[in-house]
């Protein structure tokens, strides 16, 4: 296929966005036609680009010798769009129901159309600076699906949404700026683009590099960068749901890969202060995450929580720099992905059905909601990892990586034993509120006009519900292809 055709994906939600405010629909109906008819011609293209890759590199035009705006598919980029080109449809289903109830539709629709195109383009990239501008579109994309309510609540949430952005991006601006000082503008590759250190990496590309981390990882919420990711669960669930399990926090968690094994050398970051500054950093925000989830009773933020601590595990196979660390790292990407947007999804139906956001609110509404509880209990027990789902996979790759990596990983594996057990009892007690209330407990007056939503919000809970198994269940080939990725093959 054509280079030229990478522009497509991130141009056809451009247009679609621009025409959702300009078009006069007759109707909802033949509005949400058009969106999920331009979402879903998106997709087609992405999956035909990842089908028929092209083999050269799209330059669109460069500002010096170093520097340039340039479209690449490789191996981890196909792993990324694929993630996003397989969610975003489902999202867009859900969102009609949902956002029915909600005021300001078109603005909405607008936005979150727009906001495919310029994770597209992050997926897409073919060096850092090039990354680098998508993802900071993506934080003035995604502000405004985060603010939409325009309550108190709303504002506050977008306020710290930009603030922690901000910051990430200046740190992120240092390392980039150095690094390309140093020579490692070029296209992205695996083993780094820095070239080989003669001795020893310097203290400054050193806090480049960790500099770079920090950046990147305020949007992966590592600790203590995370608490506007809790905060940001005001906006409504489709955002939400994307913003923590695919757009925004596996962005985050996609550059500093990119970083780290495409632009550095990880063998040479390998043993040094900075390696074990990050890991130690990634090791806290799995136990923080994780009891925080436990801790907490909004049931969205608790999700919230969770994800900080899930996104983590990810970056530990990431900073193990082996190959076997990062095949883990991206077997639990792709499986936290379909686990936790479908988690958001069921409590964003709960919230839509019965205005109620806090679980102790809850009490016994599996009966009047069994559907959507049963979608949650299935991806629930995947995010704690009952064999053979989604979770499981991801969290044995990351083992055996980690058990094969010492001290580091021996740590890791400490980290992700503790979390695991805070997982299920978090997961659990939803559960046992939802089902098991108490004696005596009046199940009939707890779920008077409660009801499981209609087809629009059902159907993508049903289907992630079901993926989430069918993940652990066929993952040999998705680990064969990671295996291929690690290796450079691809």
């Amino acid at each position: 296929m054509n280079e030229k055709f990478l522009l497509l994906p991130i141009i056809i939600p451009a247009i679609a966005a621009l025409l959702i405010p300009t078009i006069k629909f007759p109707d909802k109906k033949i509005r949400n036609i058009f969106i999920e008819c331009s979402v879903i011609l998106n997709t087609i293209i992405i999956l035909l680009l990842v089908i028929y890759p092209p083999a050269n590199t799209l330059t669109l035009f460069r500002l010096s010798e170093r520097a340039g705006f340039s479209l690449r598919l490789d191996g981890l980029g196909t792993v990324f769009a694929v993630l996003i080109a397989l969610m975003w449809p489902l999202t867009t289903l859900y969102a009609f129901e949902y956002m029915s109830h909600e005021h300001r539709e078109t603005s909405f629709f607008g936005w979150f159309v727009l906001t495919y195109g310029v994770v597209s383009g992050i997926a897409l990239s073919s060096d850092l600076l090039t990354l680098y501008l998508f993802y900071e579109v993506m934080t003035l994309t995604t502000l405004p699906l985060v603010m939409h309510e325009m309550d108190g609540r709303a504002r506050y949430a977008g306020r710290k949404y930009l603030f922690y952005s901000v910051g990430g991006a200046a740190c992120a601006f240092i390392a980039l700026t150095y690094i390309m000082y140093m020579g490692g503008g070029e296209s992205f590759m695996l083993g780094g683009t820095l070239g080989v250190w003669p001795n020893e990496p310097s203290q400054m590309l050193l806090w480049a590099w960790f500099l770079g981390f920090l950046g990147f990882g305020v949007k992966a919420a590592i600790f203590p960068f995370h608490s506007w990711l809790p905060a940001a669960s005001v906006a409504p669930t489709p955002v939400t749901a994307l913003l923590h399990a695919v757009a925004v926090v596996k962005a985050g968690v996609f550059a500093i890969i990119r970083l780290t094994w495409y632009v550095f050398e990880p063998e040479t970051l390998s043993g040094t202060w900075a390696q074990y500054a990050a890991f130690t950093l990634a090791c806290i925000t799995i136990v923080y995450g994780s009891s925080m989830a436990l801790a907490t009773q909004h049931l969205k933020r608790r999700f919230a929580y969770s994800t900080i601590s899930q996104l983590s595990y990810i970056l530990v196979g990431v900073l193990l720099l082996t190959p076997e660390g990062l095949v883990g790292a991206l077997t639990h990407m792709g499986g936290h992905a379909i686990m936790k947007i479908n988690l958001f999804f069921c409590a964003g139906a709960i919230l839509c059905q019965t205005e109620r956001e806090y679980l102790f609110d809850m009490r016994g509404i599996g009966l009047g909601m069994p559907k959507t509880s049963f979608a949650l209990l299935i991806s629930g027990l995947a995010l704690c990892g009952l064999p053979p789902s989604a979770g499981f996979m991801g969290k044995w790759q990351l083992g055996t990586a980690s058990a094969a990596s010492s001290p580091l990983g021996h740590a890791g594996i400490a980290m992700l034993m503790i979390s695991a057990v805070l997982t299920v009892l978090y997961i659990f007690s939803i559960f046992s509120i939802f089902i098991m209330p108490g004696q005596n407990f009046d199940f009939k007056t707890a779920n008077r006009g409660v009801s499981d939503p209609g087809i629009s919000m059902l159907a993508p809970l049903g289907i992630l519900a079901v993926s989430a198994f069918v993940y652990g269940l066929y993952a040999e080939p998705l680990i064969r292809f990671f295996n291929r990725i690690a290796q450079g093959v691809l």
